[in-house]
């Protein structure tokens, strides 16, 4: 079993590029741990289907701060013991013989990323993003993504060359609490656009390459495993709004690869399976996928809440109107509206069809909230003590699977491991 210890993100970059020359074309998949279910179950497929494994988490929903990330309070400490115990049950360890690779990174790691650090002085800001660095390099992650590319606070100004040097400083701060708790070697990622978005030309991709290249290479740093392209992707409530790019989609990646780097997509979540068949004939090395699978969890829950309420009527869980009204008073679910769309809370509450939809999108922030752990317990228990669905837990673990496999399959990723380390 390799944990990013023996092979790297880096390592596995180059092998696939070598892999993709012999007509192997594959996609690697990052996954957003964004449920107990979503850090289980990719667990267990990669497993089964052999593939390599990559969990992506925010600052969000795995944190540092007192309570955890949103995600069962994980910090990252506690995140990686989770997935170690589920390798333990399944019969992986150090000396196991089975192909596994597994790779834990941070996502997203830059100032203003947090909901309540929108509008933090740069100082404050940048201090928060060195506590989870470190916490992260503290509890042995492999992988991080530098992104300072949030925007600002009207107060602090901030251009290319300011985002390039602070893009440095923190791959220069990691490295150094690297070195100081002495961790192996990490992978890490850098983009120096928003990404999600429009599509940028090949020549501003390929001149920003040059400038963050250029600024660690003066400071000794490593070189990143991975770039962050903009395809044009987009999401928005369900959808993928923003239109799949394929020339940026077959341009990018090969500028990526002119430096020796793996492409790395993010929001690919709610692609048609045949554009997401195309991410490996395009060279894109990696796509990162969580706000989709959140809502096949969600889905799955909402409609074995439908199918109790019609069965038990007042004795019910009643999780929908539960579930929902956490959702109006505790997640973010405003940063998924469609554009133009600016409700409030309590306007949602007399728009049934949109406050459904709204629950589907950001009922995944609620998951762990006490009132919504009841009642999905209870949602459990009476559909399977009254014969009304015997396996609640299995559907929707199974929903779970399902939307992941898409990914899996239109991305050439079984026996995978296998053929990596085969190289």
């Amino acid at each position: 079993m390799n944990t990013g210890k023996d092979v790297s993100l880096a390592d596995i970059v180059k092998i696939t590029h070598s892999l993709a020359e012999s007509g192997d074309k594959i996609t690697h998949l990052g996954i957003c741990p964004m449920s107990e279910e979503l850090i289980r179950v990719p667990v267990e497929l990669a497993v089964e289907y052999d593939f390599p494994l990559i969990f992506v988490a925010s600052r969000n929903q795995v944190s540092e701060d007192e309570g955890g990330g949103y995600v069962m309070g994980l910090t990252q400490q506690s995140f990686l013991q989770k997935i170690q115990d589920i390798e333990r049950s399944l019969g992986l360890s150090s000396g196991s013989k089975r192909p596994y690779l597994r790779f834990v990174g941070v996502d997203h790691c830059g100032p203003w990323y947090k909901e309540h650090e929108k509008s933090l002085a740069e100082e404050d800001a940048i201090e928060s993003v060195k506590r989870t660095l470190a916490a992260c390099v503290r509890a042995g992650y492999a992988a991080f993504h530098i992104d300072c590319s949030f925007k600002p606070p009207s107060h602090v100004m901030m251009d290319e060359a300011k985002r390039i040097k602070l893009t440095a400083d923190l791959f220069e701060f990691t490295e150094k609490e690297r070195i100081r708790l002495g961790k192996l070697p990490v992978s890490y990622e850098i983009g120096t656009e928003e990404t999600a978005g429009s599509s940028i030309s090949a020549e501003h991709f390929r001149d920003s390459i040059d400038k963050i290249l250029l600024e660690l290479k003066k400071r000794k740093l490593p070189k990143p495993a991975f770039v962050v392209g903009r395809t044009g992707a987009k999401i928005e409530m369900l959808e993928n709004v923003g239109g799949f790019d394929y020339t940026s989609a077959s341009s990018l990646p090969r500028i990526a690869k002119e430096f020796n780097m793996g492409f790395k997509e993010h929001n690919a979540d709610y692609l048609s399976t045949l554009i997401l068949s195309l991410h490996p004939e395009y060279a894109i090395t990696c796509a990162n996928v969580g706000p989709s699978f959140a809502a096949a969890q969600t889905r799955a829950l909402l409609d074995l809440a439908d199918l109790e309420a019609k069965e038990m009527g007042k004795d019910s869980s009643n999780l929908y109107n539960i579930m929902s009204r956490a959702v109006l008073e505790k997640a973010p679910f405003h940063k998924w509206l469609r554009k133009g769309d600016k409700w409030k809370a309590d306007e949602l509450k007399n728009m049934p069809a949109e406050l459904r939809a709204e629950t589907l999108v950001a009922g995944h922030y609620t998951y762990y909230d006490q009132e919504v752990k009841k009642a999905i317990t209870r949602l459990h228990n009476n559909l399977g003590k009254n014969d009304i669905f015997k396996d609640p837990e299995g559907y929707v673990v199974s929903a779970v699977r399902n939307a992941i496999m898409r990914y899996v399959d239109a991305f050439n990723l079984r026996g995978s491991t296998s053929r990596i380390l085969e190289k």
